[in-house]
């Protein structure tokens, strides 16, 4: 089939914001500056399990320009809950609970004990130095296979496991009877740091209808709701706007600053701004899910497999975040892209008092993709036979079902792509000295785009027609630096026939911006784009 033919959709186009990027002109979170503005420090607790016996804020209350000092008992609804928006099917919401600020607690190193909020960043870094915690040290757990043990200190009085998820395909005993090699280890992941550029930041302010506006890096402009929840207020009384963004890779998608400059800004009722520094970034937000991965295949002497069996331990850290359902992507992607008849797989996500994890860039598909490729060496190692080989035997075509069940109904190209590749290397090279060799590797990787799989998932726009001919999209779609808007206006201006510079975006602010979803799970393009195709459409 022939691809079709587009007049701008596929070209060389200019991005809208790509002069003001390389001029250094684009303002991200950071720069933003306001009359009268705040600046604030979080105070970060220095044990990884401990109670609070107390908090004394006296002395950070005594520097000069402190404006505001607070601790747990100054916030209305101490209590944050992950989801992911607009989830509504069988899976179910998660209301993962989160505290604010740590009270009676502490969980892990660098948990938000208090806010302080004073006219210079000096005076807040002092203020901050100053706030005195006691603490009674109370045992903790950091291992997740150690955390389900009986004996195990308990996070929550539910216990430490706070997901289970399993897939079941065939009859594995009888799999593993057919096989003439089993192969099986253990692997492991370890915690992983988002390192954008561009730390946690954002700044605040009362509007003039004494909204309270924040404008924060974040993915997710859907978190006003959460902001609103804590201060007690209603929904239209908090309003999130996401500048162009220096980075997310899932790190920004949960809540990080939004909610302690919505807070300071209720205190004080004066702008605000917070910037983690990139020892606190590091220190204290969400990260990639450490995983224990157990995994045995069979297989037949000629290289096909015969079953697969699987155990995944997912380390949550010291909250649930979005850990059940990264936990859930990990599973469905356990057996990667190859055809086995018989599988079993079990999951558990478990607590520790390590830090939080949530999204990465993968959402839980990653880590398996290293234990099961790992296992495909070996599996060709123990035959005899070429990695290349035993993976292009296995590879899942057109029509075929994954373990989990989900039918692939479109193209399948992973048999030719990887053998194209292959063949792009060339021959091998030589050895440039005695004694030295060249390795060459092969690999393959399942992995699923958006939320619409297994979840829920949904996004909308507006584009409007001005009395001048002009065209104005509106969609609530936050740009992380992957040229998000840009796709938008080549959609709407491929659909309606009239040039790029036309053409004005609108992106990510609650209050004037329809809402798009998370800009997660390289979802937006195909999601809000359709949501701009269809706009675009019905306007035309």
């Amino acid at each position: 089939m022939d691809a079709p033919s587009f007049r701008i959709v596929g070209t060389r186009v200019p991005r809208p914001d790509a002069r003001d990027k390389v001029h250094g002109l684009l303002r991200y979170a950071d720069d933003f500056a306001l009359a009268g503005m705040l600046h604030a420090r979080v105070v970060r607790a220095t044990r990884a399990s401990a109670r609070i016996l107390g908090i004394d804020t006296s002395r950070a209350d005594a520097v000069a320009g402190v404006r505001a000092v607070m601790t747990a008992r100054d916030v209305p609804h101490n209590v944050l809950f992950s989801d992911v928006p607009g989830q509504t099917t069988a899976v179910g919401p998660l209301r993962a609970r989160t505290q604010v600020l740590a009270d009676p607690v502490v969980r892990y190193l660098g948990e938000a004990i208090a806010l302080v909020a004073a006219e210079t960043e000096e005076a807040a870094e002092a203020a901050a130095r100053l706030v005195h915690v006691e603490y009674q040290d109370v045992p903790g757990v950091f291992d997740p296979e150690a955390a389900m043990r009986p004996d195990a200190p308990l996070l929550e009085p539910s216990g430490n496991v706070i997901s289970r998820w399993k897939i079941r395909r065939g009859d594995v005993a009888h799999g593993f009877e057919e096989a003439d090699v089993v192969v099986e280890d253990t692997y492991r992941t370890p915690f992983i740091d988002h390192a954008f550029i561009e730390p946690e930041a954002g700044v605040g302010w009362l509007d003039e209808n004494g909204v309270i506006t924040l404008r924060v890096a974040t993915q997710v402009i859907e978190h006003y709701r959460d902001v609103a929840n804590v201060l007690g207020l209603p929904h239209s009384r908090v309003r999130l706007i996401a500048p162009y963004i220096g980075g997310g890779f899932g790190g920004k998608e949960d809540v990080t600053v939004e909610v302690f400059l919505g807070l300071l800004v209720w205190k004080t009722t004066r702008p605000v701004r917070l910037c983690y520094s990139r020892e606190e970034s590091i220190l204290s937000p969400t990260k990639r899910h450490p995983f224990i991965m157990k995994y045995k295949h069979g297989a037949k002497r000629d290289g096909t497999l015969t079953a697969l069996e699987v155990e995944l331990i997912s380390d949550a850290g010291a909250y649930a975040y979005l850990s059940p359902l990264t936990l859930l992507y990990g599973m469905v992607h356990a057996a990667g892209p190859y055809r086995i008849p018989h599988v079993k797989v079990d999951g558990v996500s478990v607590l520790t008092n390590n830090p939080p994890t949530s999204a990465f860039r993968g959402f839980g598909s990653a880590q398996p993709a290293f234990a099961y490729e790992s296992q495909m060496d070996r599996l060709a190692h123990a035959l005899g036979l070429d990695p290349l080989a035993v993976r292009e035997k296995n590879f899942l075509r057109k029509g075929e079902r994954l373990a989990s069940g989900q039918e692939l109904e479109t193209a399948v190209w992973l048999p030719e792509c990887l053998r194209r590749a292959w063949e792009a290397l060339g021959p091998r090279a030589a050895p440039s000295a005695p004694g030295q060799r060249v390795g060459r590797g092969v690999a393959a990787a399942l992995t699923a785009y958006g939320r619409v799989v297994w979840l829920h998932d949904w996004s909308s726009a507006w584009v409007e027609l001005q009395m001048d001919g002009t065209v104005l999209v509106r969609t609530g779609v936050p740009d992380i630096g992957g040229g998000q808007s840009a796709s938008l206006v080549q959609i709407t201006a491929e659909l309606l026939g009239i040039p790029q510079e036309a053409i004005a975006i609108h992106i990510g602010d609650s209050a004037l911006t329809p809402l798009a979803g998370t800009t997660t799970a390289t979802r937006q393009l195909y999601m809000s784009g359709s949501a701009v195709h269809k706009a675009a459409s019905e306007l035309r």
